[in-house]
């Protein structure tokens, strides 16, 4: 849970922190800049699990769990005090090295103790308590923020480095004597051995699917919504407080943060009580009805500008996400020995590596060139107005100064002429794939 509150805290500033133009005293690079940092994030933070998994079922959860979290306090520690390029990109791949040595391990440590009258529920309630994580990390995150960009990745640190007194304390189950004879060679030759088997390497592409949509959720909705979603009708409508608000030149809005916590309170609140009410359904028939759910979720978020369809899209993503993510982790625990649970946890990772990988690049180049207001705002100035070399950071005070409309008329006009809704639609298309991929997966693999 301390892991995953210091990692929220850094994850839901990242794509504003990078890329919005109009986020007061962030870096404003280009979002294919910002695809290109999250690719490397996420390919070190996935592929490093699969080798670590291995090593940690072999030598000690509990040691390998210490070592990763002085290396992600470090990965926060440069993340805070680097604003160059290549600087800031070391930064991320320390702290994916240090996330992908600490999540098998956890997760190796948690399989072994889920037998199979408790998997049903048990992997259920880890979740729920990570997003328990996720709940509290996102006020503790606009706060930071309020301070400083900076105090953002300190404090993260500072709640990893809090780990460390727990896992001083932790008693932790000792290996089988057949693990431990095992040497390094076999490990390695294992993870590809296991991962070629088809019922196994198949099954981690196919939800390769969901995880490009799970990407797009956390790394670019948080952009669209900051550029586009209108909830000052919500604002208005609910009363909401204060502290769940933000000032945007369009107006009072709902916090991007605290839209997301809607997320977070759904999954805590609710994902022990999905995963029992789909506990008699098929495995891979719930995955398919998550991921769909998830994909239907993700495109209704962006499809207009309106804040009550923001909401209800993120709520319909939740559904999917809560029943995924805990069959996902189920699905692959039931394909391994005792001996190899981590070692098979690590496989989630490389569907997230294809995934978050893959779907960071695409969404970044997508959203800037499709999406992104300020470049569309470029865009508008050189078709409409003739103008050239415009800053992206200017460019939509230019067009409002030009146009006299206001930052909210302007927003619509840019909207229409645009629409980019689009940008969601490829997306939705994944997740149609991976549904249909399941389907025929069920028929050759069924149990």
């Amino acid at each position: 849970m301390l892991e995953k509150l210091a990692y929220w805290c850094v994850l839901l500033q990242m794509p504003i922190f990078i890329a919005q133009k109009d986020a007061a005293g962030g870096l404003h690079w280009e979002q294919t800049i910002k695809g290109i940092i999250f690719f490397w994030w996420a390919l070190v933070q996935n592929i490093v699990p699969v080798f670590s998994g291995s090593f940690a079922d072999k030598y000690s959860h509990k040691k390998t769990m210490i070592i990763s979290v002085f290396i992600i306090a470090l990965g926060y520690f440069v993340l805070a005090t680097q604003r160059s390029f290549y600087p800031f990109l070391f930064g991320t791949i320390i702290l994916g090295l240090g996330s992908g040595m600490f999540k098998p391990a956890l997760q190796g440590s948690v399989a072994r103790t889920i037998d199979k009258t408790k998997s049903k529920t048990g992997w259920a309630v880890y979740f729920m308590l990570l997003n328990l994580a996720v709940f509290f990390g996102i006020p503790i995150s606009k706060y930071l923020k309020e301070i400083s960009w900076e105090a953002v990745f300190i404090g993260s640190a500072v709640i990893i480095l809090l780990n460390l007194v727990i896992l001083f304390l932790l008693k932790e189950e000792k290996n089988d004597i057949e693990t431990r004879k095992i040497s390094s060679y076999p490990v390695i030759k294992n993870i590809f051995v296991n991962l070629l088997k088809p019922r196994v390497g198949l099954f981690v592409i196919i939800m390769s699917g969901f995880t490009v949509i799970y990407m797009q959720f956390y790394e670019t909705l948080p952009n669209f919504i900051y550029d586009w979603t209108d909830t000052s009708g919500l604002v208005s409508t609910l009363h909401i407080p204060d502290f769940m608000l933000m000032d945007t030149g369009r107006g009072i809005m709902i916090s991007y943060e605290w839209l997301y916590n809607l997320n977070a309170g759904l999954v805590f609140v609710g994902v022990v009580l999905v995963c029992w009410w789909f506990s008699k359904v098929y495995r891979i028939y719930a995955l398919m009805i998550g991921t769909l759910l998830a994909a239907l979720g993700l495109f209704l978020s962006g499809a207009t500008y309106y804040g009550s369809f923001a909401v209800a899209g993120i709520i319909l993503y939740t559904l999917g996400e809560m029943l995924t993510n805990p069959k996902f982790a189920e699905q692959v625990s039931s394909l391994a020995g005792k001996s190899e649970k981590a070692l098979y946890m690590s496989y989630l990772n490389i569907s997230l590596a294809i995934g978050l990988g893959g779907g960071s690049l695409l969404g970044g180049w997508l959203y800037k060139y499709y999406a992104e207001k300020a470049t569309l705002a470029v865009n508008y100035l050189y078709s409409h107005y003739g103008l050239n070399n415009i800053n992206s950071t200017d460019a939509f005070n230019k067009l409002g100064n030009l146009t006299k409309l206001s930052n909210q008329d302007l927003t619509i006009m840019l909207w229409k002429e645009y629409q980019p809704w689009l940008v969601w639609l490829p997306f939705l298309a994944v997740g149609f794939i991976a549904c249909i991929s399941l389907y025929f997966y069920s028929k050759k693999f069924r149990d």
